[in-house]
């Protein structure tokens, strides 16, 4: 699987886009090293034959946090989107570090809203691809 960072980037409109750019590629190289790494241990499992209790319960958790993950980004997604039909209101002016609170807020609010449930994203991904437990 391979996640293409221009197609995740959002649209820079501001003087400091490089760096913020730079930084959300960097985030994604995480996030990419990550699903590597449980691939990697999904296919080591399926090789060793059976999985193990243990085995099994650890996938699971592993695709609960990926599903987790990937339904933030998603809201994320969705509520700059969305937070672009708003409009500007230059009363407190806007600068570049107004643009960065605003991003690290909506980064914020999505991951808790991710883990607390969300839109069912999660919970549909984590019911298609885990294991049940005997």
């Amino acid at each position: 699987m391979q996640i293409d960072g221009m197609i995740l980037m959002p649209n820079m409109t501001s003087t400091n886009s490089a760096v913020t750019g730079s930084h959300l590629v960097q985030k994604e190289g995480r996030f990419q090293d990550e699903l590597d790494a449980a691939h990697e241990r999904l296919e080591k499992s399926a090789k060793a034959g059976v999985l193990t209790k243990e085995q099994i319960a650890q996938r699971n958790k592993d695709i609960r946090d990926a599903s987790i993950q990937l339904e933030a980004l998603m809201l994320k997604m969705l509520y700059n989107d969305m937070w672009k039909t708003v409009p500007k209101d230059t009363f407190f002016g806007d600068d570049n570090a107004m643009d960065i609170y605003r991003d690290m807020y909506h980064e914020e609010l999505t991951k808790q809203m991710a883990q607390n449930g969300g839109i069912g994203l999660a919970d549909f991904i984590y019911n298609q691809l885990a294991t049940p437990q005997k």
